[in-house]
């Protein structure tokens, strides 16, 4: 089991750096890493994907090829700076389970930051704690865990546009924690960077836009605004203009958008829909409540040191933001376990920053510690044991079907698994399968008798069952 050290000394005495911190690091980062490649690597052409490897099939990478996806996406479908992140994770190779994991241990670590107010330190296990407790709120209360991390429609155009999000938000967080030089140069890095973050998510732009806008306040009334603030909304605005006004908005989902203002769909759903949507995001956190139970009994206990103001208003924040972005979707045409994400890592690290000054004593740093490690421990295996099993017959059906024959029936196993927080399920029912097989000039693909095992193979041969 993964655990994390206590820090020796009085309950008062401030987090100290210790030697054996980068083991507990490690401890932590390592295994959290293997897992995140191993089911990167297993991950199953499903969905969506079908559509990015067609395009991989009849196009490849270059700056036209780019230029091309990115204007037909923005004129006629999901104009999401996320669906060209997705496109270019399907590239053949193994870019993907490379840079796809570091990406989402990006994010760990970006959201430890906004907990913390600066960037963890390798020699200090408090922040290795705090990290830990960041991962397991995550993993435990994200509705939808697996899909975001190992499906790629959902990783490119949620997990992705996010880590730019957050990229975009550490440096105002960073800015209140402490003092830091005016930095010009960092002015027209994060006017793109803001473009990039609020072409990312139509539900978090005005969640980023309300926190990066207050911590400019703060900082001005401190004597610490700096250009590159003002730069950075000014691209985050402009960002998010471009994403609601694009064309593709208007045709996606057969004009969905189109067919009822913000105003009628919050009506039409009525107090108890609309009371759901947000019950939901208070459902998913539930699993982190013996952690707040954890803090609120050390905090009653051992009355700890309160959190410097700055960093409680900066915790109070990042919990808004999250529920912001859950209020956005009462004005969305569709709403999914998988829009919660950004919701999600808010409030975890808004906890975890929290929590992280609650923790005064061994017992409640060992509790946390061990709590925090046990719902990561059973979330990881989870993953790898759902995605040991379709990840192999994934291949299977790839294989089969891009090395049919023209005209023939492919038959392919299903997938053994059903729809869970951490697998979407199979997603070969008639219309998907039909939609595949007309895009591989094939006659049919047909599932196999679900009590057959699965074997590697050729593809079918003409019309067979």
């Amino acid at each position: 089991m993964i655990r994390l050290p206590v820090t020796e000394g009085p309950a008062s005495r401030p987090s100290a750096t210790s030697a054996l911190a980068p083991w507990w690091w490690a401890a932590l980062v390592i295994p959290l890493w293997t897992v995140l490649v191993l089911c990167t690597y297993w991950e199953p052409v499903m969905g969506d994907g079908w559509g990015h490897v067609g395009w991989h099939r009849d196009n490849s990478v270059g700056w036209y090829a780019i230029y091309d996806f990115c204007r037909e996406i923005y004129l006629n479908e999901n104009p999401r700076l996320g669906q060209l992140l997705t496109m270019l994770s399907y590239t053949r190779g193994p870019y993907h389970v490379i840079v796809t994991p570091l990406v989402e241990l990006g994010v760990f670590a970006l959201l430890t930051a906004l907990a913390l107010g600066r960037w963890p330190s390798l020699r200090r296990t408090d922040d290795a704690r705090v990290a830990t407790i960041v991962a397991a709120v995550v993993a435990s209360c994200t509705p939808q865990i697996g899909p975001m991390l190992f499906y790629r429609p959902f990783t490119g155009n949620y997990t992705g546009g996010l880590a730019l999000n957050l990229l975009w938000l550490v440096p105002y967080r960073l800015e209140l924690g402490a003092a830091r030089p005016r930095r010009l140069w960092l002015a027209p890095l994060m006017l793109v960077l803001g473009l990039a973050a609020g072409l990312s998510n139509e539900h978090t732009g005005f969640a980023f836009i309300a926190m990066g806008g207050a911590a400019a306040v703060a900082a001005q009334r401190r004597g610490r605004l700096r250009a590159w603030m003002i730069a950075g909304l000014v691209g985050l605005v402009v960002g998010y203009a471009l994403l609601l006004t694009a064309p593709g908005q208007h045709l996606r989902y057969s004009g969905l958008a189109e067919q009822a203002t913000i105003l009628e769909r919050i009506t039409q759903r009525g107090v108890a829909g609309n009371l759901r949507v947000v019950a939901f995001l208070a459902l998913a956190l539930v699993w982190s409540l013996p952690l707040v139970v954890i803090g609120l009994v050390e905090r009653s206990r051992t009355r700890p040191s309160s959190l410097p103001a700055l960093d409680r208003w900066a915790c109070v924040a990042l919990a808004l933001g999250g529920l912001v972005c859950t209020l956005t979707l009462l004005g969305s045409p569709k709403i999914g376990p998988r829009l919660y994400f950004a919701s999600v890592v808010l409030v975890a690290a808004a906890l975890a920053g929290w929590l992280g000054a609650q923790l005064r004593t061994r017992w409640a740093r060992r509790t946390a510690a061990v709590a925090a490690a046990a719902a990561l421990i059973f979330v990881a295996a989870r993953l790898i044991v759902v995605h040991r099993i379709v990840g192999p017959l994934g291949a299977i059906r790839r294989e089969r079907i891009e090395q049919g024959a023209p005209g023939s029936v492919v038959t392919v196993p299903p997938f053994p698994v059903t729809s869970s927080r951490y697998f979407l399920g199979d997603d070969f029912a008639q219309p998907r399968r039909d939609a595949v097989a007309a895009d591989y000039k094939l006659k049919a693909i047909e599932l196999e008798p679900a009590h057959r095992e699965a074997s590697t193979g050729s593809a079918g041969q003409p019309g067979s069952p």
